[in-house]
């Protein structure tokens, strides 16, 4: 289930602790959530906590407003600080302990013409985790407003501004991951959606600070632009979008030299196969209509965009698809869906937009 919730508060601890307090429970239970899944990582408590208060200290040079946020959730949920900043640095936990996870498909369509991107992507995650996530719709600096995606105590994942910029987000694996602690990917994804309106004003806060482990942010604009912008310690590379041309990414780095440091995926991943699926499906990825856009890239075949429970792995170590959304940045709104493309119909799809008014 997402859950949706909007709130007009501007103050960002403020706002924190009210989400906090709202959400008390589903926070609470996120955290065992995680909790469960780090410690059967061999992750343990000490090194969650170390890590998550290192991690504070690095938001609160680049970040501070967002670290006054997380913090004020932490008060409103009862829990600690450091793990607020944990469900937000979740990522550079599992980078740490150098566990190989898989994530997300995207697609970006750049419309000759100069229209405005058209966009899908698919969220998967562990089976276990993230039954119930949040949409939330709040104020960003300079009288601009946001709505995101996030697993509850996250302060973005996926979203989009009234500025006219929107972000997907896909993981990805490098061997430079866990090398030292970096603003964690999930609070770079929410600075670019406070503080950016363009694809180069994104591309700069991304270049002023330090990473921990390694994901693609897939920036779209009103300009219209579009980039995945593929992370890691050692670097980062932007692949700009083509117009008339389909920007796919999953799971593995397109970037030549980045690519040569990436970790080897897992026997079980799916990646090419998913993106061998999106470049066939290309004329889907083209079409206006964010509803009809999604349902063309509903499949049953095998290797398609969506990722289903694998039974030759372990109880505890099963992805699936679990969201799934598009990205309209010229009417700055969210579409979402809990659930694969293949299960989507307009009685289950939802728009949620970032207008300034309500």
């Amino acid at each position: 289930m997402i859950h949706t919730w909007r709130t007009d508060e501007t103050d960002p601890a403020a706002r924190g602790e009210e989400l906090g307090t709202r959400w008390r429970d589903e926070v609470r239970a996120t955290l065992a959530e995680y909790e469960a899944l780090f410690a059967g990582r061999g992750v343990t408590p000490a090194v969650v906590q170390d890590l998550s208060k290192d991690s504070r200290e690095v938001v609160a040079e680049h970040a501070p407003e967002i670290l006054a946020e997380i913090d004020g959730v932490a008060t409103g949920a009862g829990i600690e600080p450091w793990q607020a900043m944990a469900l937000n640095a979740r990522t550079e936990i599992l980078a740490r302990a150098s566990v190989i996870t898989e994530e997300c498909s995207t697609s970006v369509f750049l419309p000759a013409d100069g229209g405005a991107p058209r966009t899908v992507q698919t969220w998967d995650w562990y089976s276990q985790m993230a039954h119930e996530t949040l949409v939330r719709s709040q104020p960003a600096p300079g009288d601009a407003r946001v709505v995101m995606f996030g697993e509850f105590g996250q302060v973005a994942k996926i979203g989009v501004s009234s500025r006219g910029l929107g972000v997907h987000f896909n993981i990805l694996q490098h061997s430079s991951d866990g090398s030292r602690t970096g603003v964690p990917v999930h609070v770079l994804t929410r600075m670019i959606l406070d503080r950016a309106g363009t694809l180069q004003e994104a591309l700069e806060i991304v270049d002023g600070v330090p990473l921990g482990a390694s994901t693609v942010l897939t920036v779209m604009t009103a300009e219209p632009a579009a980039a995945c912008v593929e992370l890691s310690p050692a670097g980062w590379a932007a692949i700009r979008a083509t117009p008339g041309e389909p920007l796919l990414h999953t799971n593995h780095f397109l970037d030549p030299a980045l690519a040569a440091g990436e970790t080897p995926a897992t026997a079980f991943s799916t990646t090419r196969e998913r993106l061998d699926f999106l470049q066939g499906r290309a004329a889907a990825v083209e079409i206006r209509e964010p509803l009809a856009r999604v349902t063309a890239l509903a499949s049953e075949q095998p290797g398609s965009i969506c990722v289903d429970p694998d039974p030759r792995r372990a109880l505890g170590d099963r992805p699936q698809t679990k969201a799934t959304f598009t990205i309209d940045v010229g009417r700055a709104e969210l579409g979402f869906h809990p659930g694969h493309p293949r299960q989507v119909e307009a009685a289950t799809w939802t728009v949620l937009g970032a207008a300034v008014t309500p």
